[in-house]
């Protein structure tokens, strides 16, 4: 009987571009629109990988991640997130994720007040 390794398996560029895209909380569509390419070209690069570095840097640069850092991160397990953090040489960065968060929470629960508004009226 064989025993499935227990090593994760290597993403492809493509499946880290689309993990980090994600985690930005972008979809393809506006990826492609802050790319200026298709919805069908981004999920082409995220299905097989195969990208050419001018669309490669363009991406890097809408996600804000160097193309070395994408190309080097590693796959995380299920349910853990996305392994980019921000590094702390760059503050301004975590300064930004952090505010992006901020205004997440206050998204959500501002929408959660509405919800139960709207539920009370029906």
């Amino acid at each position: 009987m064989l025993i499935a390794s227990m090593k994760p398996k290597k993403e492809h560029l493509g499946q880290k571009i689309k993990r980090l895209r994600a985690f930005r909380g972008m979809t393809q569509q506006e990826l492609a629109h802050a790319i200026g390419k298709t919805r069908s070209l981004v999920s082409f690069f995220e299905r097989t990988g195969n990208i050419n570095q001018y669309s490669l840097l363009e991406i890097c640069s809408v996600l804000k991640i160097t193309p070395e850092d994408l190309e080097t991160s590693t796959q995380v397990d299920e349910g853990k997130g996305p392994d980019y953090a921000p590094s702390p040489k760059n503050p301004e960065l975590l300064e930004q994720l952090k505010e992006e968060n901020k205004f997440l929470k206050e998204t959500i629960n501002n929408q959660w007040q509405l919800l139960k508004e709207l539920s009370k009226g029906k």
